[in-house]
């Protein structure tokens, strides 16, 4: 154990003990970078916890050999508590770029060689880039987080964030450090070099992933003591109640229709109504149409891209749906979750069943038209598909809609202002009354399945 260093075990029984971290809970950070001890110093701080650099403590790096992020992560975490004697955090985080194939990925702090500056990286990168036009630019962020208690911890907590947006042209700003004067978050028109410190600290991958670790440690009992409780006679609860809600998991909703039903206008009116729900943005092979962006609609992908990111497993669900292939990524919904958000997914059938396959606890809903003859007209006034299409879209819909009775709930989009308070009723889980299994929904699905 090293010399003047206090130990608080972590573990279980230890937060049991001690009511969670002990104030100052000294921790080595299995990292050398000066940027990225300074992020962490800051999103930690709330919680206690002395970070000290490795570097500070005469270890050195191990060889990362890990083909993943959690892989290297876990290495560090392991290599650096074993040094020090100390429970360790690690990070593996770096840039994944759709154009590149996922590239540099785990190898982005060495993506120019062995000890390449994060200059040296970045103008590769550029470089690779040079003839990839704008529209085709995405890349991600990735972070992994281990805690390891020691060296041999069977249990370590991993936590993951991601943090999507687009390479720009050239570098823009001074602040951050590796790729971050080319990197554009999504939503953002400057790089994450431009942002100020406390900017980027609650938008970032890290910041993601450190707010699902802390939500793990709070969910095990090990991030300090527990609230106060309400009061009898409160009325307002108390702080520290709502933080401990806020670190609550959130809750999947999954939202499903035959084209036309009016899934998309419902969601964006449930969001207007419940600014706090996330909506989860797919990604799609199909064209762009002229009023969508990119990241805000769909992230637009090629199909050589699209399967990339299938191959790599990075989609909870994904299906081909009218020549057109669709996917939403797991990694940003597992970490809305984690951080207790709410997240609405906005999907098919196809992808609905995968869904439920892998996150059973979520919601699902299916809207329905209130006739068939109300679909084909809400097809024709939307303008954007030829006769044929609209035939194959409509054939197609009576096969979506016999899905209807997987879904835990079906909404009748007839009266819109009603179907949206009926959503709304859902997400408050006040709607009993709405679950698919009701007779009244027979008439309708025999006229509309005929």
């Amino acid at each position: 154990m090293t010399s003047g260093t206090k130990v608080t075990p972590f573990g279980p029984r230890a937060a049991s003990a001690a009511g969670g971290f002990l104030p100052k809970t000294k921790l080595v950070l299995a990292s050398s970078n000066a940027g990225k001890l300074r992020e962490l110093t800051a999103l930690l701080a709330p919680l206690g916890l002395d970070l000290v650099a490795q570097s500070a403590l005469g270890i050195e790096a191990p060889r990362e050999t890990g083909v993943t992020f959690a892989a290297n992560a876990l290495l560090k975490a392991r290599h650096a508590a074993r040094a020090a004697k100390l429970a360790a955090l690690a990070d593996d985080s770096g840039l994944e770029v759709d154009a590149l194939g996922g590239r540099p990925g785990v190898h982005s702090a060495r993506f120019a060689g062995e000890g390449a500056s994060d200059l040296a990286n970045l103008q590769k990168l550029l470089a690779e880039l040079h003839d990839v036009p704008a529209e085709r630019r995405q890349a991600r962020y990735q972070c992994v987080i281990v805690l390891a208690r020691d060296a041999g911890d069977p249990d370590p907590i991993i936590a993951h964030g991601t943090w999507e947006g687009h390479i720009a042209a050239e570098p823009r700003g001074a602040g951050g450090f590796g790729y971050d004067p080319i990197f554009v978050p999504v939503a953002m028109q400057c790089t994450s070099a431009e942002l100020a410190p406390e900017q980027k600290n609650a938008v970032s991958h890290r910041a993601q992933a450190l707010r699902a670790l802390v939500a793990l440690l709070r969910q095990a009992g090990l991030s300090g003591p527990k609230p106060p409780p309400v009061p009898a006679d409160s009325r307002r609860p108390l702080a520290s109640d709502a933080q401990s809600v806020r670190m609550k998991r959130g809750k999947l909703f999954v939202i499903a229709a035959p084209s036309g039903a009016g899934k998309t206008s419902l969601v964006k009116a449930l969001l207007e109504r419940r600014p706090q729900l996330h909506v989860s943005v797919s990604h799609t092979t199909r064209p762009r149409r002229p009023t969508e962006v990119h990241g805000r609609e769909y992230y637009f992908v090629t199909e050589p891209e699209f399967q990339q990111l299938v191959d790599r497993g990075q989609f909870l669900e994904h299906a081909r749906v009218f020549d057109n292939h669709y996917g939403t990524a797991r990694a940003p919904v597992e970490t809305q979750l984690a951080q207790g958000s709410s997240v609405v997914l906005e999907i098919d059938w196809q992808g609905a069943r995968q869904v439920r396959d892998a996150m059973p606890e979520c919601s699902t809903i299916f809207v329905l038209p209130p006739s068939r003859r109300a679909l084909e007209e809400r097809l024709r006034q939307r303008a954007t598909d030829s006769d044929a299409v609209i035939a194959r879209r409509l054939r197609d819909a009576v096969s979506d809609m016999s899905h209807w009775h997987e879904f835990d709930y079906v909404i009748v989009n007839e009266d819109f202002e009603k179907a949206v308070a009926d959503l709304v009723r859902i997400v408050d889980g006040r709607g009993e009354d709405l679950e698919a299994q009701r007779p009244q929904l027979q008439a309708l699905l025999a006229e509309l399945l005929g």
